[in-house]
């Protein structure tokens, strides 16, 4: 070899070395230094308590094929000499039983169990309740609005065994549409369950539209809710608060033993139930002061329950069971009442109340009660918009209904009828009733007999206090007082006037008579009667009659009638018309005074009474025909008076004259034992009076005719007899004899009998 390249080769030689002594010392530095790093980053060393660590530790519990639930810690540290672990940041998932449930609990640091599973968290625990659905659906949507319940508490103690995790801090959730807290909790991870212990107070308010609304919307309603504890069951997506509960709004307080709040798919508020629970706490509503004033309003029942809308506002109401409403101006009493809302406005629209129905009410300023009863009331409210009010419009019963009220402290009235129905004025107070269907009225008056009445339909128009002020019944009117009562088509009566007015077919009855007329007016204080339009009056005499002619009915007919129930006068005018048995009598009017039996007839009197018949003792009587500008007749008396331009006249003979009085006998035997026909047994004329027989006339001061003997007897002034024959024959007094046709003269000079004359009848 040259020296040269052993040169040469020494120099590549010694690189060489140079260099695989540097990689060497490289390599010693890089691992010194991943050394170095490994250290810092390594975990502190473990204390003297401490046995050994792992990154990572995952425990699960399942039924199957099925998960409940896993537990994760991305650090696990054993406790040395003991069956513990620290577990760091922990995450314990829930399936549930179902595979349906998604929730959440996650805190950082926990002590576990390995004997007995339990995993006890001491600090912050957050809890995501939610369903697997609405897991899926947002991790496909990240921008969508979460449906998940978010629990904050502390002191968490997880059993692994059972899947329940409990403390005994201070808990606060929060809801997609509202927040609460509590003290202590309970979660099941089985079914999802998670209890709070005591003191729940929840805020639930309406949840933010998915779109704009169109049109300003109403205020949303805020719900406060309170109780001991509650249920919070996300599989079934319910809040069970347990009493004593109450839900608080700005207008409204329920109080009960249990109130459940079902929630929808959104976890919104869509159902609330309340019942007495084990307390025995009756569900109770009560309206809150409210600027507009009134006095409270309270609802009670076995069972409240309410539908509320996606926005807060109540949609319909139900109350089951002894359901009770109060208010300043009465209750309200039924087994089941229903309530359908306004939308979005939270007032009343149709209310519907069922079984044993009623409602007692009085009026603020006089106190006077008002009732209504039946089995099932519906009632419709106007509204339906922010700030107007909300009142009653109409009200009906579905089946028959009775109203009563009191008129005064003496008065009482009561309308029944298969269907009542009620319109409300301006300030919702009703104004007008409707009765439908076999209708019936009572009226009670003190001293006085029960009122009834029945008709087809009727109505009643009310005063501002709801008393009545008219009161109409139609078709097939019967009414009833006492031993009086009348029919009609229509009947009216009128409440300040204190009248009822009959019309149609229209007649009026008592003990013994009846009176038909087109129209017929009672004036019930007072006792007035008025009738008009072919009036027609029968005294059937089964009681003394006011006047009794004849044992048969006595009828008067006329156009017009006006009486007195109390004074027992009736009287008749235009074309009056008497007539009883053989007896009749006509008059521009004709007046009966009950109390004393005195008829009074005066205009135009024409009347054709029966005269005894000298011949046969009463059988078979003659009628005279009689004609006066007044009659007045006493029946207690058996006597009629009777003036200006007086006639009396039968077959053959007539007797005029400006006075006269007719006396009358009574037939001994009639039926039934009762008095029997009057007949005109004697007449008396004054004034001048005048006597015709065939061509005979006599003329004197005073004349007397007696039936038993058949005769007239002349005297007073000059009495003369003008005959045709026989010229003028003038005495002191003359005696016409119809039964032999004698006329006897009684002169100064002695009696004689002038003559002897058959008078051609």
């Amino acid at each position: 070899m040259k020296r040269s390249e052993a040169a040469r080769y020494a120099r590549w030689s010694a690189l060489t070395a140079v260099l695989l002594a540097a990689a060497t010392g490289g390599i010693y530095l890089r691992r010194q230094w991943i050394a170095h790093v490994e250290r810092v980053k390594a975990p502190p060393p473990l204390t003297e308590d401490k046995e050994r660590q792992s990154i990572g530790l995952t425990l699960s519990k399942g039924e199957g094929d099925r998960t409940i639930f896993t537990v994760q810690a991305s650090k696990s540290t054993d406790l040395k000499g003991q069956d513990i672990s620290l577990l760091e940041d922990v995450q314990v998932t829930v399936f549930g039983k179902l595979g349906d449930r998604h929730d959440v609990i996650h805190t950082q640091s926990c002590r576990w169990a390995k004997t007995n599973g339990s995993i006890v968290c001491s600090g912050n625990v957050q809890m995501d309740l939610q369903s697997a659905l609405d897991a899926e659906r947002a991790k496909a949507a990240a921008q969508s609005r979460p449906n998940v319940v978010h629990v904050d508490t502390s002191a968490v103690t997880f059993q692994q065994k059972t899947g329940e995790a409990e403390t005994a801090q201070p808990v606060k959730f929060t809801l997609p549409n509202g927040n609460g807290e509590g003290i202590g909790a309970t979660y099941n991870s089985q079914d999802g369950m998670l209890k709070l212990l005591k003191d729940v107070r929840i805020h639930l308010k309406a949840a933010e539209p998915l779109q704009p609304a169109k049109k300003p919307a109403s205020p949303a309603t805020e719900v406060e809710l309170q109780g001991t504890s509650l249920d919070m069951i996300k599989q079934t997506r319910k809040l069970v608060l347990f009493g004593p509960a109450t839900a608080t709004t700005s207008s409204h307080q329920l109080t009960t033993g249990e109130l459940t709040v079902y929630l929808d798919a959104l976890n919104r508020a869509q159902t609330l139930v309340a019942k007495p629970g084990s307390l025995n706490q009756t569900p109770q509503v009560v309206s809150l002061p409210t600027k507009q004033g009134g006095g409270p309003q309270t609802l009670r029942a076995d069972l409240l329950k309410a539908d509320l809308a996606p926005e807060g506002w109540v949609r319909t109401m139900e109350a089951e069971g002894n359901v009770q409403g109060k208010s300043e101006s009465g209750e309200m009493l039924a087994e089941r009442g229903d309530l359908e809302m306004w939308p979005g406005v939270n007032q009343a629209k149709l209310m519907t109340l069922r079984g044993n129905v009623h409602l007692n009410q009085a009026d603020a300023k006089t106190g006077s009660p008002r009732k209504l009863a039946t089995s099932e009331l519906q009632v419709n409210y106007s509204g339906g918009k922010v700030g107007e009010p909300n009142l009653m419009q109409h009200a009906e019963t579905l089946d028959r209904g009775t109203m009563e009220w009191s008129d005064t402290p003496e008065m009482h009235s009561k309308l029944s009828a298969d269907k009542l129905s009620a319109e409300f004025g301006e300030t919702g107070k009703a104004r007008h009733v409707v009765a439908t269907g076999n209708v019936e009225t009572q009226r009670d008056i003190k001293g006085r007999p029960t009122q009834t009445a029945t008709s087809a339909t009727g109505e009643a128009q009310l005063d501002a206090t709801g008393g009545w002020t008219e009161m109409t019944l139609r078709r097939n009117v019967h009414l009833k007082e006492g031993e009086r009562n009348a029919d009609a088509q229509q009947a009216v009566f009128m409440r300040a006037a204190q009248t009822a007015v009959l019309t149609g077919q229209a007649v009026a009855r008592d003990e013994s008579s009846e009176t038909k007329a087109a129209k017929i007016t009672f004036h019930q204080d007072s006792g007035d009667i008025e009738a008009e339009g072919k009036v027609r009056s029968t005294d059937f005499g089964e009681q003394k009659p006011t006047i009794a002619f004849s044992p048969a009915p006595s009828n008067v007919s006329a156009e017009h009638m006006t009486g007195n129930s109390k004074t027992g006068r009736a009287l008749y005018t235009g074309h009056a018309r008497m007539w009883q048995g053989p007896s009749v009598l006509e008059a521009n009017s004709i007046e009966l005074l009950r109390s004393t039996r005195i008829l009074n007839a005066i205009g135009e009197v024409r009347a054709v009474f029966p005269k005894a018949d000298s011949n046969n003792k009463g059988k078979n009587a003659s009628t005279w025909h009689i004609s006066s500008g007044t009659l007045t007749y006493w029946d207690a008396e058996n006597r009629a008076h009777l003036e200006r331009n007086v006639v009396v006249q039968s077959e053959g003979q007539r007797m005029r004259g400006p006075v006269l009085d007719l006396y009358f006998t009574r037939e001994a035997d009639a039926k039934d034992g009762r008095e029997g026909t009057t007949q005109i047994s004697r007449a008396v004329g004054t004034g001048g009076v005048v006597v015709e027989q065939g061509d005979r006339r006599g003329t004197a001061e005073r004349g007397v005719y007696t039936a038993d003997d058949d005769k007239y007897v002349l005297s007073g002034g000059t009495p003369t007899l003008y005959d045709a024959t026989e010229g003028i024959t003038t005495g002191r007094e003359l005696t016409f004899n119809n039964a032999d046709d004698t006329i006897i003269v009684d002169s100064e000079t002695g009696k004689r009998t002038l003559t002897k004359h058959r008078v051609q009848r």
